[in-house]
């Protein structure tokens, strides 16, 4: 593809990816200079004009109040939101209109070349609009045609989430920044006048590399506490999903089957919060005649279970329960830390993670000893034809074959919990999530070249801090590639690498989230053999496990406790893969707008502009072999045209 990225002059410009390696540039940070204004009954309420946004000073000035980011009030709820209130404004309680703030920023001429991504962060309640030099570039919660108290500034909006930064991306408003002085300025609406707390804090950050800016879009929801979201890989398109009571259940097109796929509820313990029907695993070939059959991992009466069911040759969406073939049991002294994932790898072998018997602090040190699977990573061929006395094989390049201090089928050793682990299916590269003690979460990665046995260190290392310094001590442990302390959650859900097609900013990045906090992050290279994370989206909590799809699209769950219970996400970029086509706009003499993109031989485009990224306009076809130049046919009007989106679609 030949692609052209002019420099852009308006509002909404879209430009390609650039280098991994650099750091983000925060334009507006806490601390940042402030002035806001208070409106009141005396002053007309919202009839201020609409100079108060612009870079230049308003005839009112004089009212405006001085301070520091963050702007609100606080009157009851103990006070949470004053520690964050750089501009007291009590006084505008109860009265007509509502609050703006402008805080001045200076963008030099090196950030104007280099800035390829733009995000607004803004911890609100409990809505907004926001402006950078007089162009709109994000709300939330209000009528943008008349933004004054109502209900659309939800108290739904929790103080929770208040208090956490929500990422607006804001990337195809680069245009609208100008060298030298640049104004942002908000205006924050509430619910109603007897609300007794409210904030407004932006935070502006520009980067040269692009990271996506997510949202979850909701797939179905009705299923009783699911633990597991996986794809059989034979073209159907299905994901199943495991139901912690002890049934698997089918999403077929975007719907959830009525009958479930199995129910062995009555096989299941699920009497504790960490047991119950825990994992599934489709072998290669799943659904030829050969291989009908598929793996679970359940605690039952002789503990953590691990065994092969069959599918009815006469329905592909119900599988035998009768047809039951256990391959492990693993008893183990308590009810937590069961693990419970099983995942076949490229090299055709089941993986399979088991805690370390539960309790606190490992009191058995099973994660160390070598003589039991706890706290460990099988490697198992299910496959094959059976060793001796077993109901599975050993393959024969595991780390400890021969080694007779050691179990044949264990691949990594030294794991607390490990919920969950994944397979780069690009790369073949190894992650896995740890549930920590009181100190770390972690997450360890394993190369696709290593041949096995790393030791990640539990019950000696918790993450890379030392846990207890007595039993046995691990030989040179495997320090995590991201490890996060309790004051950013306690209980890490580990997920997979996005290697989709559909969203390109997602591409290569690993994500997590934390089960408490329901903060999702990004880890991906740095480009100088370290790591870069990235905290990417709030909202859900209680995300009990991550999924992919045949094509690689990326799903979350939550339980039951969490927001939006029971329920199955998408994961999903504002911005698809239609964006990165190399646009650039640019408006004429005649105010007619001029774009210009890269073309394919032979591709069809449609040129489509929104103004919620959600419903589209056709505004125009293009078919050429060569780099294009599109004239729009009708007047540009920029109160109109600088608040709509625009992107080039492929016609298939």
């Amino acid at each position: 593809m030949n692609c052209i990225v002019k420099r852009t002059v308006c509002a909404f410009a879209f430009l390609l990816v650039a280098d991994l390696s650099a750091a983000p540039s925060i334009l507006i940070d806490e601390g940042a200079e402030a002035s806001a204004l208070v409106p009141s009954l005396e002053n007309g309420g919202n009839i201020l004009g609409e100079t108060w946004r612009g870079i230049a000073n308003p005839t009112n000035i004089s009212q405006w109040q001085t301070g520091v980011t963050g702007i609100g009030y606080d009157t009851s709820n103990g006070d949470r939101y004053r520690p964050l209130i750089g501009i007291d404004v009590e006084q505008m309680r109860a009265q007509v209109g509502s609050v703006f703030i402008r805080i001045p920023f200076r963008v030099t001429e090196q950030d104007l070349r280099s800035i390829r991504s733009l995000t607004l962060r803004m911890k609100y309640d409990d809505g907004f609009v926001a402006w950078i030099n007089n162009v709109r570039v994000a709300s939330s919660n209000v009528d943008v045609q008349s933004p004054v108290w109502n209900a659309l500034a939800s108290a739904g909006h929790s103080d929770d989430e208040a208090e956490r930064f929500e990422s607006f991306d804001v990337t195809s408003s680069i245009g609208a920044l100008v060298e030298g002085d640049n104004i942002l300025a908000v205006q924050g609406v509430n619910d109603g006048l007897s609300s007794s707390d409210l904030i407004m804090m932006p935070q502006l950050v520009a980067d040269d590399t692009q990271w996506p800016v997510l949202r979850a879009d909701p797939v179905v929801s009705g299923l009783e506490r699911p633990v597991d979201i996986q794809h059989c890989g034979d073209g159907s398109g299905r994901l199943f999903v495991v139901e912690k009571p002890g049934r698997v259940r089918i999403i077929k097109q975007g719907v959830l089957l009525t009958v479930p796929f199995l129910d062995i509820e009555a096989r299941v313990d699920d009497s504790s919060n960490e047991e119950g029907l825990l994992g599934i695993a489709f072998p290669p070939g799943f659904g030829s005649i050969e291989n009908p059959y598929f793996y679970l991992c359940y605690t039952g009466s002789q503990g953590l279970t691990l065994s092969r069911f069959l599918v009815d040759p006469s329905d592909p969406n119900r599988a035998l329960t009768s047809s039951e073939q256990v391959i492990i049991t693993q008893s183990q002294p308590f009810s937590n830390h069961n693990g419970g994932q099983i995942q076949f790898a490229a090299d055709g072998y089941l993986y399979m993670a088991l805690g370390d018997g539960g309790s606190g602090n490992d009191p058995g040190d099973r994660a160390q000893n070598r003589s039991t699977r706890l706290g460990k990573i099988l490697r198992l061929d299910v496959e094959g034809v059976p060793d001796p006395g077993k109901n599975y094989a050993v393959p024969s390049d595991n780390p400890f074959v021969g080694d007779a201090s050691t179990l044949d089928e264990i691949w990594a050793l030294g794991l607390r919990n490990p919920w969950r682990f994944s397979f780069d299916r690009k790369t073949g590269d190894l992650w896995i999530a740890d549930v920590g003690q009181g100190a770390q979460e972690e997450i360890n990665f394993q190369p696709a070249d290593s041949s096995g046995g790393e030791n990640y260190g539990w019950r000696f290392f918790e993450g890379a801090l030392e846990n207890i310094t007595t039993g046995i001590v691990p030989g040179e442990p495997v320090i995590p590639v991201h490890q996060y302390g309790r004051s950013m959650g306690r209980s890490v859900t580990g997920g997979y690498v996005y290697r989709g097609a559909r969203y390109p900013r997602m591409h290569g990045l690993y994500f997590y989230v934390d089960y408490y906090i329901g903060d999702f992050h990004g880890i991906r290279p740095n480009g100088q053999q370290g790591w870069e994370v990235r905290s990417l989206f709030s909202g859900s909590t209680r995300v009990t496990t991550f999924g992919e799809d045949e094509d690689g699209e990326l799903y979350f769950a939550t339980d039951a406790s969490g927001t939006n219970p029971n329920s199955i996400f998408r994961i999903s970029d504002v911005r698809d893969r239609f964006y990165l086509k190399g646009l650039s706009v640019e408006m004429e003499a005649d105010g007619r707008l001029s774009l210009v993109f890269g073309s394919e031989i032979g591709e069809n485009y449609q040129l489509q502009v929104s103004s919620d990224l959600s419903n589209w306009d056709f505004i125009g076809s293009v078919s050429r072999a060569t780099d294009y130049t599109h004239r729009l046919t009708e007047p540009f009007v920029p109160e109109f045209d600088r608040e709509r989106f625009l992107r080039v679609v492929p016609v298939e």
